[in-house]
């Protein structure tokens, strides 16, 4: 089952499968380890809230680099959903998903 991710700001961001964080355009992106999720490099990009979206800290200290993960395989691209409402600003948080 694919969940659906999307910017702090309503527009679809992509999806999660398999514990893999891809684009909407399937392009692998980084892994999911319990709700911290990490980029493909092995950076931290920052924790899911509410199942689908990605926030990260800006007050934590920095996270050690991990052990970089094969690339899986593509998943088909799936049809995309229809943008949410904006979410209001959380302080000491910024949208993870800004960087792409």
């Amino acid at each position: 089952m694919k969940t659906k991710v999307y910017r702090w700001n309503g527009q679809y961001f992509g999806f999660i499968y398999n514990d893999r964080l891809f684009d909407k355009n399937s392009k692998y992106l980084g892994w999911v380890d319990g709700l911290e999720v990490w980029q493909r490099n092995g950076h931290y990009l920052g924790e899911i809230v509410d199942e689908c979206y990605i926030l990260r800290r800006v007050n934590m200290a920095a996270r050690a680099v991990r052990a970089v993960r094969a690339t899986p395989a593509t998943p088909a691209v799936p049809a995309a959903p229809a943008a949410r409402a904006a979410r209001a600003a959380r302080a000491s948080t910024i949208d993870a998903l800004d960087q792409y």
